[in-house]
């Protein structure tokens, strides 16, 4: 093992000492596990810079203390002792130990059913891979540069085509921000905001990480009811607020389009107020049985909306990567004052997606999936019908990745959860996206998500649930 102390040449400690007590201290701590074999005197005086005489008088009083045992032609080995009972002897800050639970702890659940997973069997590894390799060699040149701040303007232009046919944009590739996700996407939007307004309205509820981030950046955030067709602009001009994000096509969590009309009032207020709407179209491309509408912004007229896409729910959440499409006030801003700010997405992995989508990969593989993706809801609808009905209302069911459930029950979002999980089956709460908890419905309301699941799988999880849930096969 490597060992590499923080020794001290001016202090009137010897450095024997010094090293006996940091070597002594990372034993005693468990942070050098029992058994674990020490580097040679030679190798460790060699790596920290001093002479074999101190190492040695440092081991030989680890050795007399019992932190180390020697065996013979083998080395020196870390002892099998207690940790040190005494906290006085490290000053170091204790790391916390919350309840939080690690990213992807969910995926070890039989039948998860999360929002936020996609369709590993179906992901183009062999395309994507030769995709891969093919940039490493046609722009092997890009590895001694930075490359554009905004992003490869190769693939700027292949978004802004896909974009203008696909998503009812307009825009260009000079507008187009390459980032690594929402949240960063809302940070630097939120450094390009915070001189002009202070309040941000969201839908309530909306999604919790997003307000987050808004907060961290010192905005005041104020949340509007949701009516049946999205957020109520009556309210919003009411607010106070100049910023509004928002999710129309596919609202998060509760899953209604706002409809056309909405969308016109929403672009007036903006238009009257001279504020910013934030259009975040997390996962439109997948629509069943409705006929899609324009985008806000492909509707607007006056330069006020900020649209944010990502290629997370179509391709992979892994790959983070997404783009927000700048209004021309917003971009003036942008390359006036945040040329500081380099693309944090790595060339390499722009330039595969430029090659996926110049070889026609990417729209292929977007119907691919939604073809099997609208499969997939089908099947989640009809297995509700079987065995949840009448015990839940399906909200939300016309667009996405997940659907939402209204259980008709006495029991909490968590109870819900707590026993699903216990019977194998991950489904995931809306609570924590309400800003203000006493908004909440009076029934409680489950994120069923089926991007993930095998569709082989999905019924008997559902099945599962309703037995976990009321006691039914």
């Amino acid at each position: 093992m490597d060992l590499t102390p923080i020794l001290h040449p001016d202090s009137d400690e010897p450095l024997y000492v010094q090293l006996y007590q940091a070597i002594s201290r990372e034993i005693a701590a468990g942070r050098i596990p029992a058994g674990t074999r020490l580097p040679s005197i030679r190798q460790l005086a060699r790596s920290i810079g001093v002479g074999k005489i101190t190492v040695e008088a440092a081991y030989q009083q680890l050795l007399a203390e019992g932190y180390i045992v020697s065996r013979e032609r083998s080395g020196y080995f870390a002892a099998d002792i207690e940790a040190w009972a005494d906290s006085s002897t490290d000053e170091r800050p204790v790391l916390p130990t919350g309840q939080k639970k690690r990213k992807g702890e969910h995926l070890s659940l039989r039948y998860n059913f999360h929002g936020s997973v996609v369709d590993t069997r179906h992901f183009p590894y062999a395309l994507w891979r030769s995709c891969l390799m093919e940039a490493m060699d046609r722009y092997s040149a890009d590895f001694a540069y930075y490359g554009d701040d905004q992003g490869e303007w190769e693939l700027r232009v292949e978004l802004a085509r896909y974009l203008r046919r696909a998503r009812t944009l307009v825009c260009e590739p000079e507008q187009i921000v390459i980032g690594t996700g929402l949240q960063q996407a809302i940070s630097f939007l939120c450094l390009m905001l915070r001189d002009d307004h202070q309040v941000v309205a969201m839908e309530e509820p909306g999604y919790a990480d997003a307000r987050v981030v808004f907060e961290h950046h010192g905005f005041r955030v104020v949340p509007v009811p949701l009516e049946e067709d999205g957020l109520s602009v009556d309210v919003l001009e009411r607010s106070g607020a100049t910023v509004v994000y928002v999710t129309p096509a596919h609202q998060y969590p509760h899953g209604m389009v706002m409809p056309v009309a909405k969308r016109l009032r929403l672009l007036q207020w903006a238009k009257a107020c001279g504020g910013i709407i934030i259009e975040n179209d997390y996962d439109g491309e997948f629509r069943y049985n409705v006929k899609p509408t324009p985008s806000l912004q492909g509707m607007d007229q006056t330069g006020t909306v900020v649209y944010i896409g990502n290629f997370s729910k179509a391709f992979s959440p892994a790959l983070r990567m997404n783009y927000t499409v700048l209004p021309p006030v917003l971009l003036g801003r942008y390359l006036e004052s945040f040329q500081a700010y380099p693309s944090p997405v790595p060339r390499l992995e722009q330039r595969a997606m430029q090659l996926f989508m110049q070889k026609g990969y990417w729209e292929k593989h977007v119907r691919k999936m939604r073809t099997i993706y609208q499969k997939k809801h089908a099947i989640l609808l009809q297995a509700i019908v079987d065995h949840l009905h009448p015990h839940v209302t399906v909200l939300g069911h016309s667009v996405g990745l997940h659907i939402l459930l209204e259980v008709h029950t006495d029991r909490s979002e968590e109870e819900l959860i707590r026993i699903a999980a216990e019977a194998g089956v991950g489904v995931y709460p809306v609570g924590r996206n309400w800003q203000e908890p006493c908004g909440r419905q009076e029934r409680p309301r489950i994120i069923v998500g089926f991007g993930g699941m095998r569709e082989e799988d999905i019924s008997e999880g559902i099945r599962l649930l309703a037995a976990a849930w009321f006691g039914r096969c």
